[in-house]
C-alpha cells in the first residue's frame, strides 16, 4: 500500500509543483520540498535497502553529478563561517542555504523515481501525467486571457500574455516546452514503423493515425501550442519550433525505418499549430516582438556586459549559489531597467554562483544526454529519445536569455525526463 502511495505522490508532485505560484515563493517551494521529504520517506519505510541501492545504481550518472555539485554547495555554506577558508566561502550564506536545500530535494527526487518507477505501466502513468499537467497549465493560462478579469484568483493582474499559475510568462513558455517534447516524442513512439508500399496505403495510415484514440493527445499538444503561443515568450517559441525541426529532421534522417507517418505529423503540426492556429491565437504578435526586438531596447545584454568583473572574481569557485541577486549589485555601475535578482542567462548566473567544476560538469552532463538521445534515435524507436533531444535542445537555447532552471517546476520535469534517458533499460517502448 505504502509504495503505490509513494509512486502516486510522486505524480501528484509532478503535477501539483507548477500550481502554488511555480513554486516562485518560500512558502510554495517549501511544500514541494516537504513532499518530497516524505516520499522519501514512504519509500525507506515501504522498501528493502537492497532494492534501493540497485535501482539507483540505474541512475548513476544524473544522480552523481547532481550529488557533486550539492556537495559543492555545501562547502560554499559551510565555509561561509570560516573566514580562513575564504576561497570556498558564500557571499550571502542564507541564500546558499536555501539553494543547498532545494538541490538537496532534487537529489532525493532523483532516488525517489529511481525506486517507484519500476515497470513500464508506472512509466506510461508519469509520462501522462506530465501531459496533464501542462495542459492543466494550457487551459487555465488560455481561460485567464478570455475571463475578463483584472486579477487572477492568485491575485496577479492579468496582462496581455499568459502566465498560467506561473509569476513569470516565460517560466510557463518553458515549462510547457518540456512538457509538449513529452507529448509529441509520446505520440511519435506509437507510430507504426512500417512503410506503406502505395500512396493508398500512407493516406490510409495517416487518416488511422488522426482517427485513432490519439487524436485526444493530439487535441491537448494544440492546447499547449496555442499557450505557449499566448505567452508571447520569443525565444520560449522559437526555441520549441526549431528544437521539433531539428529533432524531426535528425530522426527522419538517423532512423533506418522511421514511421511512414512521421513526416505528415511533423507537417501537421507545424501547418496547423502555426499557420491556422497560431494565426487566430495571436503568432503574428510574437512575430512583432521578435521583429522589435534589438540590443537598444534589450536590457538582458547589458547584464551580461556587466557581470564580466563579477565573472573574472568568482569564474573558479563560485560567489555561491542562490548569491547572484545580492552579488550583481555591487558590479552594475549604473541602471539599466531595474533589479536584476538573475541574470537571464544560466549559463553566465552557473558559472559566477558555482564556479568552473560544477558548471563544466552539468554542461557536459546536458551535452552526454543529448548525444546519448541521438544515437539511439538512430537505432531505437523508444520515444524518450525524440523526447530528450527535443527537451535538451530547446532548453539549452531557452537559457540563454531565461533563467528557467531557477523555477522549481521546469528543474524536477527536466530531472524526470533526464532521468528517463538515463534509465535507457526500462525506458518503456512503443
Amino acid at each position: 500500500m505504502s509504495t503505490n502511495l509513494a509512486f502516486y505522490l510522486t505524480c501528484f508532485i509532478l503535477w501539483f509543483s507548477p500550481i502554488p505560484l511555480g513554486a516562485n515563493r518560500p512558502w510554495a517551494w517549501g511544500m514541494i520540498e516537504a513532499l518530497i521529504a516524505i516520499t522519501s520517506l514512504l519509500i525507506v519505510y515501504s522498501f528493502h535497502h537492497h532494492i534501493i541501492l540497485q535501482r539507483i545504481k540505474q541512475s548513476f550518472l544524473l544522480l552523481s553529478v547532481i550529488s557533486f555539485v550539492q556537495i559543492w554547495v555545501f562547502f560554499q555554506w559551510i565555509c561561509s563561517y570560516y573566514p580562513e577558508l575564504s576561497f570556498l566561502q558564500s557571499l550571502d550564506p542564507a541564500t546558499t542555504e536555501v539553494a543547498l536545500i532545494k538541490g538537496l530535494s532534487f537529489c532525493l527526487f532523483i532516488i525517489n523515481l529511481a525506486v517507484v518507477i519500476d515497470n513500464k505501466q508506472r512509466q506510461k502513468i508519469v509520462i501522462k501525467v506530465i501531459i496533464a499537467s501542462g495542459l492543466t497549465q494550457a487551459i487555465y493560462a488560455i481561460f485567464l486571457q478570455y475571463s475578463g478579469w483584472e486579477y487572477s484568483p492568485l491575485g496577479f493582474k492579468i496582462i496581455d500574455r499568459a502566465n498560467g499559475s506561473f509569476v513569470y510568462h516565460n517560466h510557463l513558455a518553458g515549462y510547457l516546452v518540456l512538457c509538449l517534447s513529452v507529448a509529441i516524442g509520446y505520440m511519435i513512439g506509437s507510430l507504426k514503423g512500417m512503410r506503406a508500399k502505395t500512396n493508398k496505403a500512407r493516406l490510409a495510415s495517416v487518416i488511422e493515425t488522426m482517427l485513432s484514440e490519439k487524436w485526444i493527445l493530439r487535441i491537448a499538444i494544440i492546447i499547449m501550442v496555442i499557450a505557449l503561443i499566448m505567452t508571447r515568450s520569443r525565444m520560449g517559441n522559437s526555441a520549441f519550433f526549431v528544437s521539433l525541426l531539428v529533432t524531426s529532421g535528425l530522426a527522419l534522417l538517423l532512423m533506418k525505418r522511421p514511421p511512414n507517418t512521421l513526416k505528415w505529423l511533423v507537417a501537421s503540426l507545424i501547418i496547423l499549430d502555426i499557420a491556422i492556429v497560431g494565426a487566430y491565437f495571436g503568432v503574428d504578435k510574437v512575430k512583432e516582438r521578435l521583429e522589435a526586438t534589438s540590443f537598444q531596447s534589450e536590457t538582458r545584454d547589458d547584464v551580461v556586459a556587466a557581470s564580466i568583473p563579477y565573472i573574472q572574481d568568482y569564474w573558479l569557485t563560485g560567489s555561491g549559489a542562490g548569491t547572484f541577486g545580492s552579488t550583481f549589485q555591487s558590479y552594475q555601475l549604473y541602471s539599466f531597467g531595474g533589479y536584476y535578482d538573475h541574470a537571464h542567462n544560466e549559463y553566465l548566473q552557473f558559472l559566477v554562483e558555482f564556479g568552473i567544476a560544477p558548471s563544466v560538469l552539468m554542461f557536459v552532463m546536458l551535452v552526454l544526454f543529448l548525444l546519448s538521445s541521438l544515437m539511439n534515435v538512430k537505432k531505437d524507436k523508444r520515444f524518450i529519445y525524440f523526447t530528450g533531444c527535443m527537451a535538451i535542445i530547446a532548453l539549452m537555447m531557452h537559457i540563454t536569455v531565461d533563467f528557467m532552471l531557477q523555477a522549481m517546476p521546469i528543474s524536477l520535469l527536466l530531472i524526470t525526463i533526464l532521468f528517463f534517458i538515463n534509465n535507457t533499460q526500462r525506458s518503456f517502448n512503443r
